[in-house]
């Protein structure tokens, strides 16, 4: 039987997102059996992956480059200046980065579904890109100031807002909405999905010892894992 979803936030009838399976939600999901299905969904998932990563690599790399350079060359026209330059330099390359981050996320959630991914698709969510900055520059800093407070709060709003951008593209929601539809359906198995975080960063750290190579398989496993996750307590709209 069919759950409805406790995180959703409402909408009209009119502009209500279609789930693209009847699959039922899955709050209780488990974090073996998450990611025994993931791995095997990485079979014809690991080149998408790469092919995507090496996209947004590149954006990255290139970002970062011409950021340097301005920087760089600001601090010798005027060393004062060269602070305020590298604080907008970084906040441009977020602006950038931000839709890429997401277009990764999505497309293990896409896969968690069934439905067809490719590369490109890292480049999707650029209409998104000015409330994805906002959303991702919010989370940066409510974290930041939790952190400095107590430290405990800054892990809590760091595990809790975990999904907070890709519900802002899948379900359309504002900046606000989705934070706290993240943290409040997060928080609800909070200590679950952080098990899954530290599983996940134990896998990724043995999997890299080896050159790093162990990662080729490792990655996009895990996003496909994150991308269950989603789908189990969130459910994924067709859009």
């Amino acid at each position: 039987m069919s759950q409805t979803n406790p995180y959703e936030v409402p909408t009209s009838n009119l502009d209500q997102p279609s789930t693209v399976t009847d699959r039922a939600l899955n709050p209780d999901w488990d974090i073996g059996a998450v990611l025994s299905e993931a791995w095997a969904l990485t079979n014809g998932f690991k080149a998408t992956y790469w092919g995507a990563f090496a996209l947004y690599f590149g954006v990255l790399i290139g970002a970062s480059f011409v950021g340097g350079l301005l920087t760089a060359v600001t601090a010798a026209m005027s060393p004062t200046a060269s602070i305020a330059i590298m604080i907008l330099v970084q906040l441009i390359q977020l602006f950038i980065t931000a839709p890429l981050v997401v277009g990764l996320l999505m497309m293990g959630i896409k896969r968690a579904v069934g439905l067809p991914v490719n590369a490109f698709m890292v480049f999707n969510y650029f209409p998104k890109t000015v409330p994805l900055f906002f959303a991702y520059l919010l989370i940066i800093l409510l974290v930041a100031i939790g952190t400095v407070l107590l430290v405990l709060p800054g892990i809590y709003l760091m595990v809790a807002y975990a999904f907070a951008l890709p519900l802002l593209v899948d379900k359309n929601l504002g900046i606000w909405e989705s934070l706290e539809t993240s943290r409040k359906a997060i928080t609800a198995c909070w200590f679950r999905f952080f098990g899954f975080g530290l599983v996940a960063c134990v896998i990724a750290v043995i999997s890299s010892l080896p050159l790093f190579i162990g990662l080729i398989w490792v990655l996009p496993w895990l996003y496909i894992a994150a991308g269950i996750i989603y789908r189990d307590v969130f459910g994924v709209s067709s859009n």
